[in-house]
């Protein structure tokens, strides 16, 4: 019983020590997250002019099938573009200024939003067989960094 019960509470021991281990090393990331916050909620409003914006050249969309999503790719075509994927809000505010982070969101979205229609017209045009324009539209999909499996696999299918 007493080789049991050292054991044990060395077992108990150990766990304890690791436990407050993992929970200062989880404070210390939440405090580090924290002042980075603090720190990008102080940034002026910086100039986005110059940023790699996405534009979209409407002779790469073929106008084929006239379905919606194709009309939903033009009117995103006449909209800004910006591909911040893998970007924290904080690390954008912390380049951009706060005060830019809802128009450099609203610019993400419209890239996220094109993005997820590619595929889905580019299953229209193959259908409609205009395989060699579906092709081209993902080929210039995966050169604006559009990081998407279904992009990647329709264009591998198309190859």
């Amino acid at each position: 019983m007493f080789p049991f019960l050292t054991i044990f509470i060395i077992f108990c021991l150990v766990l304890t020590f690791y436990i407050r281990k993992n929970d200062a090393a989880q404070q210390k990331v939440q405090d580090d997250f924290l002042e980075k916050e603090r720190q990008s909620n102080a940034v002026r409003k910086k100039d986005i002019s110059k940023l790699d914006y996405i534009t979209i050249p409407l002779d790469k969309i073929p106008v084929k099938v006239e379905t919606s999503t194709e009309k939903a790719i033009f009117a995103l075509a006449e909209k800004p573009m910006l591909n911040f994927v893998g970007i924290s809000n904080t690390d954008l505010k912390l380049q951009y200024g706060t005060a830019n982070l809802d128009i450099l969101t609203e610019y993400e979205n419209n890239f996220l939003e094109f993005v997820a229609l590619l595929p889905d017209y580019a299953d229209e045009l193959v259908e409609a067989g205009e395989t060699e324009s579906a092709r081209m539209l993902l080929e210039f999909a995966v050169s604006v960094n559009a990081d998407s499996r279904k992009i990647d696999k329709l264009l591998a299918e198309l190859q």
